[in-house]
């Protein structure tokens, strides 16, 4: 469970932010100083008290995590912005935050949570258009990620201090998709009036379920309508199975994204309805790409069908949903078309392996492209005890040393020696019944970036 007003992240020391970005409805070219300067620049003379802060910590928590805040989080940040006689705005936050400390480290704390870190992936371009998604239910436009990106990507800006720009900056329907999401916020906490109710709002599940249920407001939302669905939700949260939707997050790769480095490209999430307790069926849709397309899918014991584009699928480790998606698409090459794996899915709860070590005596003997077993390599990829590696190659095997493992595993591209072309990989471990099994996910592009002729592979355990 997140419990991202827990105390121990509060002003033990100022937090460092991790990197991300955010988005911004006004104009992107407009000075970077004035940007950061609106809104009053002092504190007021008497504190105001805790409930005056309810609609900028529930602003905190939307641009955040897109959800509400829980009842204690509430209760707990508006009494340490009292405390500290913080503004009651976002605009002034933004004035006060680069010379107020403690300010700046309880705002930093939001980003440096454990909720945080599973929602959203190390893309500076993903993190931006989430933040967007969070605020007003919709993509960035390019625009808005690039200036932000530049600024996150030189410093110039913490996560935290873009998300209050989302909050403070948004204009026209942005703005009145934001303010009735606060207002929803602020009526659902409200509403967990009971020990009950607040145990039920507790945990990643429910979590994903209210984010969610904001992610359906619109500018057209009626809002006298929306307090009786509120009503419904938290009445059925306590109940032993909930029609709402809950989602189940992954780091999504492309094959056209940058070699260099093999990081995630975005995030991606199935959203669905949860079945009753030991049912096999689940569907519902998978948001996948950047920027984000949703396409049905549904899925019994393993066996999973999407909508298009996905022309064929592979699946790995599916329990109820996948731990390991391939998706495959019709991607024309010289003039024809083929069927690609143009994106490969990994859940968030499986553990990216760093260390040689992690792979000792680990082999992998199904690879897999364009959701086929075998493609261009029918061969083994394996580690010895010391986590040294042979890489099968068309000219036969190359031998890999720990250490290069190592730096593979973090980033260093491998050029094939015999093509040329340049290769990348990450590894996971995930839970499949009692035990583990491991999956390497393999990129390949004829140069690090600006990729335009990639392929996505997976070395896995079946």
């Amino acid at each position: 469970m997140n419990k991202t007003w827990a105390p121990a992240l509060l002003l033990a020391s100022l937090l460092t932010a991790c990197g991300g970005s955010g988005g911004d409805t006004a104009s992107p070219g407009a000075p970077l100083a004035a940007r950061l300067a609106q809104g009053a620049q002092h504190a007021p003379a008497m504190p105001h008290a805790p409930a005056e802060y309810t609609q900028l910590v529930q602003s905190i928590y939307i641009g955040f995590f897109g959800r509400p805040a829980d009842a204690p989080g509430l209760a707990f940040w508006n009494e340490k912005f009292s405390s500290l006689n913080l503004p009651l705005t976002a605009p002034e936050l933004i004035a006060v935050y680069s010379n107020n400390a403690q300010a700046r480290a309880m705002l930093d704390a939001f980003a440096s949570s454990a909720e945080f870190g599973e929602l959203y992936v190390n893309n500076l371009a993903s993190f931006i258009n989430a933040l967007y998604l969070n605020g007003f239910n919709r993509d960035a436009e390019a625009g808005g990620l690039l200036f932000w990106a530049g600024l996150l990507g030189s410093r110039q800006i913490t996560p935290a201090l873009a998300v209050l720009h989302i909050v403070s900056d948004a204009q026209n329907a942005d703005a009145i998709v934001v303010n009735k999401k606060i207002q929803a916020a602020t009526l659902f906490t409200s509403l967990l009036d009971t020990a009950e109710k607040v145990h039920a709002y507790d945990g990643a599940r429910i979590n994903s379920s209210a984010r969610a249920f904001l992610s359906t407001i619109t500018a057209q939302t009626d809002m006298a309508a929306l307090r009786l669905d509120i009503e419904g939700f938290v009445i059925a949260m306590t109940e032993s199975s909930s029609p709402y939707l809950v989602e189940s997050y992954y780091a999504g790769y492309n094959y056209l994204q940058d070699v260099t480095g093999n990081a995630p490209l975005y995030a991606a999430k199935y959203r669905y309805a949860f079945a009753a307790l030991g049912s096999p069926l689940v569907a519902g849709s998978l948001i996948f790409g950047l920027p984000g397309q949703a396409v049905a899918f549904s899925g019994r014991a393993g066996d999973f069908t999407y909508g298009a584009p996905v022309a064929a699928t592979a699946s790995l480790g599916a329990q109820l949903l996948p731990e390991v998606a391939m998706l495959c698409q019709n991607v024309a090459i010289n003039g024809g078309s083929a069927v690609r794996s143009t994106d490969v899915l990994v859940s968030r709860s499986t553990f990216q392996l760093l260390d040689a070590a992690a792979l000792a005596n680990q082999s992998f003997t199904f690879y897999r492209e364009d959701c086929a077993v075998g493609g261009a390599n029918s061969q083994t990829l394996s580690f010895d005890a010391q986590g040294n590696g042979r890489f099968p190659l068309a000219s036969g095997v190359q031998a890999l040393d720990a250490a290069t493992v190592t730096r593979l595993l973090n980033g260093q591209v491998l050029t094939d020696p015999v093509t040329g072309k340049f290769l990348a990989f990450s590894a996971y471990r995930y839970s499949i019944g009692d035990g583990f099994k491991y999956v390497i996910v393999q990129h390949q592009g004829n140069r690090q970036t600006g990729v335009t002729d990639g392929v996505l592979a997976t070395w896995s355990q079946e």
